[in-house]
């Protein structure tokens, strides 16, 4: 919360002396001096603040001057409360502008103004504490809080109260009392239940979650969008008339909850939901308010965040309509977040030299009216590995250990890694080099499986519609069942009460001796049964262990072959550079290929892990493994794989020879697509079903399956006898827009 004040405070600076140095409106002016000639009423009165609160959009001295002389005919009226709502107004403009000096004097007017304990007194109140902490002004902000919880309790005004507590826990509570600090902002979030005006709840509930979820940016993202529904409220107006609110407003709810989502998820390297929220800003600020004065800050956030995510071409048009609506040279551009992003699209177009210089002039120009997810150092240092200039770049680089090591999981973590591996290789230190690549390969996939987190409560709640659809036609087919089994009972209960006894006799001795027939078929039945399902389990097994035996020979073959063969060569080669020393001319090239050769060896092995994912599984979850053979698949270019994976993590009905069955059945099925469907793309999905069952999708767009039936290959026969052994039912399909769809349905673990 207090860095985006300090945002919003520095935009309104940006802007103070363009806006104060307006001209005078002779036309409002003339309205003005027509206004005062009016007896004062309430309808004179609302006239003068629309006049007042309009004209200072263009003219902000004008509306002052009008300020300075009407409130002290306000109050020598003896409309203390008009005079209140004006002096509020007055005071909240100073402060956004940063002038705190006159604000704290406008405050203070406004409290003696007041009747004592009135809520009037307690709305100044809230006033001071605001100002203080935004002036650091701890001391005082403390002894005007006290005032005003007191003032607030005794009256039971819930409204102001919680405005209190909530800047106590903001402002007044040690980072590390975390306690305390929640303690508060619960008891404000519950004050505010059941009032009509939404500012109160809105300004805890966002508090909460921008000053207190910090160290939890999945809670922290998922709490910002619910408080989207609750800044749509008609209390929570845009620019509130002065007559309509009298007390503090949160400014602009919508736009400020855009803003902190656009920063929140670029934070968590979420390219596509930062998108989509950089696109409704662009809507709600920058398409209706097209000002010179204004606009540009934005435009410039816009062009930073198009950069970050890789959208370079609306980029560099942000930076165009940035300068275009300045009308500056480019060096005076007051926004350090304009050359950041003009230093990433430089750095995108190969202008190592002048991405240099522009990271360089955004660090000259400071954090002023700007945003930042990640350290402004972390650029220029990667500039300056473009550039050839590795120890000045490592001297930078060494300064963000701690802040990387404390927080990996966010973007700085992310990139930090991604630039220190980027300058390791470029120094030729290829052991470092792969280390901190590995770093943030797996930093990508934890924030990758993070932020799939939105996409995956979608389909959850699709499937549980449509659960519910299935549920509803299962109690209507229930119903009927009833009913008709209900009117066969009555014609049988009519005919029989018809009936005469020895007709009764004989119907009952049929329907015993048809019942004991009836029991030894079933008997007999359920023999041919149990001794067809033995059969099948035993045919399953024996599949399996063919398959099994099948893939210990392969993952033999291949280490015999590839693996063995590759390390004797890398071992040819050193032993030869052992035995002629480093200074031999051919010392270089063979140890260089040795380092391509243990890469292929690497990948080589990675694919063999793949047949022995049990332990990859163990380690870092199904989900994990599904992600990291789609990684390998899309790796060899030779096919595009998409994976969803719903539920199943941390299950305890799944045991890991389980996840390794259902891991074998994808991985064969995509074996098949690489091998027959001619496909480039293709797209597995794993959902975990509310009865512990998982179900599986495997779909790609190939030439589909033959119009004319042809016997299965090992490959096939293997899946079909790994579904039937877990339980399973798989039906194989063309799919509706071409290609081949492949679903298995009712996979359940096995006893162990």
């Amino acid at each position: 919360m207090k860095q985006l004040k300090l945002l919003l405070l520095g935009i309104f600076l940006s802007f103070y002396h363009t806006i104060a140095q307006a001209p005078p409106d002779t036309e409002a002016q003339t309205t003005w001096s027509n206004l005062q000639k009016q007896p004062l009423t309430e309808q004179s009165f609302r006239k003068a603040c629309d006049l007042i609160q309009d004209t200072g959009k263009s003219n902000l001295n004008l509306s002052y001057a009008w300020l300075k002389d009407y409130v002290p005919k306000i109050q020598a009226a003896g409309q203390w409360k008009w005079a209140h709502m004006l002096l509020m107004a007055w005071a909240r403009a100073k402060e956004s502008f940063g002038v705190f000096d006159e604000s704290e004097i406008l405050y203070q007017k406004t409290l003696r103004n007041a009747p004592l304990n009135s809520e009037q007194y307690r709305e100044a109140l809230v006033g001071l504490v605001f100002l203080y902490n935004h002036w650091e002004k701890a001391d005082s902000s403390a002894k005007y809080l006290a005032l005003g919880e007191a003032s607030a309790k005794a009256a039971n005004d819930r409204e102001n109260l919680a405005f209190f507590y909530t800047l106590h826990a903001a402002y007044h509570i040690p980072p590390n009392d975390v306690k305390s600090r929640e303690n508060f902002y619960r008891q404000a979030i519950k004050l505010t239940e059941g009032l009509n005006d939404k500012n109160a709840e809105f300004t805890a509930r966002y508090n909460f979650v921008a000053n207190f979820l910090d160290e939890n940016p999945a809670q922290q993202v998922a709490e910002a969008e619910a408080l989207l529904e609750l800044a749509k409220d008609s209390s929570l107006a845009r620019r509130p008339r002065f007559y309509e609110r009298s007390n503090f407003w949160f400014r602009n709810p919508i736009p400020t909850l855009y803003f902190y989502m656009l920063q929140q998820n670029l934070i968590l390297a979420d390219n596509f939901n930062a998108n989509q929220f950089a696109d409704l800003l662009n809507e709600v600020v920058i398409k209706p308010n097209l000002i010179p004065t204004q606009t540009p800050f934005f435009t410039t956030q816009m062009a930073f965040t198009k950069a970050t995510i890789g959208q370079y071409k609306e980029a560099k048009n942000y930076l165009k309509q940035t300068q275009a609506l300045l009308q500056l040279p480019e060096k005076d551009i007051p926004f350090p977040n304009y050359f950041t992003a003009a230093g990433l699209v430089a750095e995108h177009e190969k202008r190592p030299q002048s991405a240099l210089a522009y990271h360089q002039q955004a660090l000259e120009k400071g954090s002023t009216a700007a945003f930042y997810f990640m350290p402004p150092p972390l650029y220029y240092a990667h500039a300056l590995t473009l550039t050839g200039a590795f120890e000045k770049a490592k001297n930078i680089l060494q300064t963000f250990d701690t802040l990387a090591h404390n927080r990996p999981y966010s973007a700085t973590g992310l990139y930090y890694y991604q630039y220190l591996a980027e300058l390791e290789k470029a120094r030729g230190l290829l052991p470092q080099h792969l280390q901190h690549l590995q770093t943030y390969y797996t930093i990508k996939d934890s924030l990758t499986n993070l932020n799939r987190y939105r996409a995956i409560q979608q389909v959850l709640a699709k499937v549980g519609l449509r659960e519910k659809e299935q549920q509803v036609v299962r109690l209507n087919k229930e119903k009927n069942a009833r009913e008709l089994q209900i009117k066969r009972e009555r014609l049988l209960y009519g005919a029989i009460t018809g009936t005469a006894l020895l007709a009764i006799v004989f119907l009952m001795l049929y329907l015993r001796n048809r019942q004991i027939r009836n029991r030894q078929a079933l008997e007999l039945k359920q023999a041919e049964l149990e001794q067809l399902k033995n059969q099948r389990h035993i045919d399953l097994i024996k599949g399996i262990m063919e398959a099994e035996e099948n893939e210990r020979r392969k993952v033999a073959d291949q280490l015999h072959d590839e693996v063995n063969s590759s390390l004797a060569l890398v071992s040819l080669n050193v032993s030869s550079v052992l035995e002629k020393g480093l200074t031999d001319v051919h010392s270089e090239p063979k140890l260089t290929k040795a380092y391509e050769v243990l890469g292929n060896v690497s990948t080589t092995i990675r694919n063999i892990s793949h047949r022995l994912t049990p332990l990859l599984i163990e380690r870092y979850g199904f989900a994990h493994a599904v992600q990291d053979l789609a990684d390998t698949v899309n790796l060899s270019g030779k096919l595009h794989l998409d994976t969803l994976v719903i539920g199943i993590e941390g299950n305890p009905h799944y045991s890991i020879s389980f996840l390794h069955d259902v891991f074998k059945i994808i991985q064969e099925l995509i074996q098949n697509t690489l091998k027959h469907a001619q496909a480039t793309e293709a797209f597995v999905e794993v959902v975990e079903q509310p009865n512990h069952t998982l179900s599986v999708m495997v779909e790609d767009n190939g030439v589909g399956l033959k119009p004319f039936p042809l016997s299965e290959g090992k490959g096939l026969s293997s899946i079909r006898a790994k579904v039937k052994y877990l339980g399973g039912k798989i039906e194989i399909q063309n799919a509706p827009n071409g290609g081949t769809l492949v679903v298995i349905e009712h996979l359940v673990p096995r006893p162990e």
